[in-house]
């Protein structure tokens, strides 16, 4: 009995707080500002600039280990038409990164994640129109961290020269130039690219330092949908081989006008292994960092896959094929 009165009173404090969650989420969607200026990102000079909604006694904690090279502070707005985003911030060191997401709830201090670049697993950017979502995931004290972050794609510029600084915090081989090298193989498949891509290339794949090894595009596949339809089975995909990365460029496979990056450390990956299912294959990609593990899955034509097979253990890398089972 006393069982029972207990687990009726745990679900009346749960209604309570997801009602309160629910109350407290509209008053602030209200406070939200009409699209504008304001929701852009904005840098500041110092830590103490943050707004209060950013600060915090284990904020400043870290902050006096660190010695802060650039800080990006994104207002708060309403994402995907519905989804409230507090007030965050990205605070990149010599070392790595913090992202500090403020607390919808007063006096409650920013939850604060900390990536070490030299453990780095991948990064991933995806900008669908205005919406953006970036994902870093690096070796944690135990387990892979990750930060997760949406944010309006005009931002993306601010974002994008710290992020870069960021990547090369992970070069195990060293460049003697900035300027981007491409081998004569990828130069001329680099000439051949889409428009759309040649430019892409030269937008988000492009690090500093980086010498272009290898470069494979594959268009996307569709299948007949009804009479007069198609529909998409795999996105526009480039996979390129650079000095100390793999690089993916993507289409989202719904909306042409976007970008889906990935930037992936070559010794992060210990094997890639794919599974052909139909006209479309899985590659997983299998990160490693000490003895922390992680996978990176995309979706791309079996054609690309072979000719990346082939760059792949042309390169000394590990390659493991598996079948797909039938459902």
């Amino acid at each position: 009995m006393r069982g029972r009165l207990a687990r009726r009173r745990l679900n009346m404090l749960m209604v309570r707080s997801t009602a309160a969650r629910k109350r407290r989420l509209a008053e602030l969607k209200q406070e939200v500002a009409k699209p504008g200026f304001d929701r852009h990102a904005f840098h500041l000079r110092d830590v103490c600039e943050l707004p209060s909604e950013l600060q915090g006694s284990s904020v400043a904690t870290l902050v006096d280990r660190e010695a802060i090279q650039s800080i990006i502070v994104f207002p708060a707005q309403i994402q995907r038409g519905w989804h409230y985003v507090p007030k965050q911030a990205l605070l990149f060191t010599a070392t790595g990164v913090m992202h500090l997401l403020a607390s919808i709830w007063p006096e409650q201090e920013p939850q604060v994640t900390c990536l070490h670049g030299g453990g780095l697993m991948y990064v991933k950017a995806t900008l669908l129109l205005l919406y953006g979502y970036l994902e870093i995931v690096a070796q944690g004290q135990d387990s892979p961290v990750r930060i997760g972050m949406e944010f309006n794609t005009v931002s993306w510029d601010a974002i994008s020269a710290p992020l870069w600084q960021f990547l090369g915090l992970n070069k195990t081989v060293a460049s003697m130039s900035d300027q981007v090298i491409y081998s004569a193989e990828a130069r001329r498949a680099f000439e051949m690219l889409p428009f759309k891509f040649f430019n892409g290339v030269q937008l988000y794949g492009l690090l500093p330092g980086e010498q272009v090894e290898k470069l494979v595009f594959e268009a996307g596949l569709t299948k007949r949908r009804l009479y007069f339809f198609r529909q998409p089975i795999t996105a526009d995909t480039l996979l390129m081989l650079t000095t100390n990365y793999m690089i993916v460029i993507q289409e989202d496979i719904r909306i042409k006008q976007s970008w889906i990056l990935y930037y992936i450390p070559r010794n992060s990956i210990c094997t890639i292994q794919s599974k052909v299912c139909g006209l479309s294959n899985e590659l997983s990609i299998q990160l490693k960092r000490r003895d922390q593990i992680m996978d990176c899955k995309l979706l791309v034509t079996n054609q690309a896959v072979d000719a990346w097979r082939s760059t792949w253990i042309a390169d000394g890398g590990q390659w493991q094929d598996l079948s797909c089972q039938p459902v």
